[in-house]
């Protein structure tokens, strides 16, 4: 094997995730593809994670670990960048796990096709009961151009803003700091990702394995990962905006649109638990319609810069905040 430069390169990011990392590992060196290398960026963890890579870093040549101060997962992936060295890059989350044949589908299938991505079907595996369900994918199997894609993509049903059920080619990440430092940042970068490839291929076999924790759900309900959320669905109409294609994908925003309102009115809900203020729920409610309808603006004139600052949701603990910076009259 040719260890300078392998056919595909495996991003890691880890970060206290060791009661599954061990299984992470094993299925990537138990894969029935050889060439290839693993880059396991340690984001600062605080459980026994880096001694866990350590252990794996000696016992095989392809794990090469990176250990980096907290930093977040978009800077955990951007590091993985940095140092990646395959002609196609895989990107597999470290409380997750593949089949043995998950590299060698997707590569065969990117040479036979000429394509820059391919994605493929994964599992959902639900961890306190040791079941795996293989995702039902409504979009058709085969060879697609971009536009096809993202007109399933966008919407996010048809086409899912996941990094690791997909294998790209190395130049589709030509920018080394492509992920933007939030939460949802796949989500907020995939649709120009796809942008960039002139074949995408989609093969029909499940073989990513997506664990389902009991924490996932709590985890991603908070002010800062909801804020998160409503900045990617701005970046995606920014992408379209600067790309001259949001009267192509018009009708694919809107339904994108959809989701979102009735993702963030569930999410309010769940944070009247936290704070209990029906009057803050109906301000939130009002901030995030708002925002959304500037989004769909044919003549949209937020920036990059005023969408990464943007902050939608407020908490009670802002208001007081404000309240007490306000000037007497």
């Amino acid at each position: 094997m040719n260890t300078k430069n392998p056919k595909i390169s495996v991003i890691i990011p880890v970060y206290n995730t060791s009661i599954y990392l061990r299984q992470c590992l094993d299925s990537v060196l138990e894969q029935d593809f050889d060439d290839y290398e693993v880059i396991c960026v340690n984001d600062g963890s605080t459980d026994d994670s880096l001694e866990i890579l350590r252990e794996y870093e000696k016992k095989s040549s392809k794990i090469k670990v990176i250990d980096q101060t907290n930093s977040g997962v978009a800077t955990t992936r951007n590091t993985g960048l940095k140092n990646a060295s395959g002609d196609f890059l895989a990107f597999l989350d470290s409380d997750d796990f593949i089949r043995e044949n998950y590299l060698s589908k997707l590569y065969n299938a990117a040479l036979k096709t000429k394509s820059d991505i391919v994605i493929c079907n994964f599992y959902r595996y639900y961890e306190q009961t040791n079941f795996a369900k293989p995702v039902f994918y409504r979009f058709r199997r085969g060879q697609f151009n971009k536009y096809e894609i993202l007109k399933g993509l966008i919407p996010d049903n048809l086409i899912h803003s996941y990094l690791w059920n997909k294998l790209w080619k190395r130049e589709i990440f030509e920018n080394h700091n492509i992920f933007p430092n939030m939460k949802f940042e796949d989500l907020a970068i995939m649709s120009e990702l796809i942008y960039k490839a002139n074949k995408i291929t989609v093969i029909p076999d499940a073989l990513y394995y997506y664990r389902i924790r009991k924490t996932s759900i709590v985890r991603s309900i908070s002010l800062q990962t909801q804020n998160d959320y409503l900045k990617a669905y701005a970046l995606i109409r920014l992408f379209l905006e600067e790309n001259k294609e949001y009267q192509r994908f018009k009708r694919q925003y809107f339904y994108l649109s959809l989701k979102v309102y009735i993702v963030m009115i569930a999410v309010n809900f769940m944070l009247l638990k936290e704070q209990p203020s029906l009057k803050l729920f109906m301000q939130n409610m009002l901030s995030t319609k708002l925002f959304m309808k500037s989004c769909q603006l044919d003549d949209f004139t937020m920036t990059r810069e005023d969408i990464l600052n943007s902050s939608v949701l407020s908490s009670i603990l802002n208001n007081m905040r404000l309240l007490n910076t306000k000037t007497p009259k």
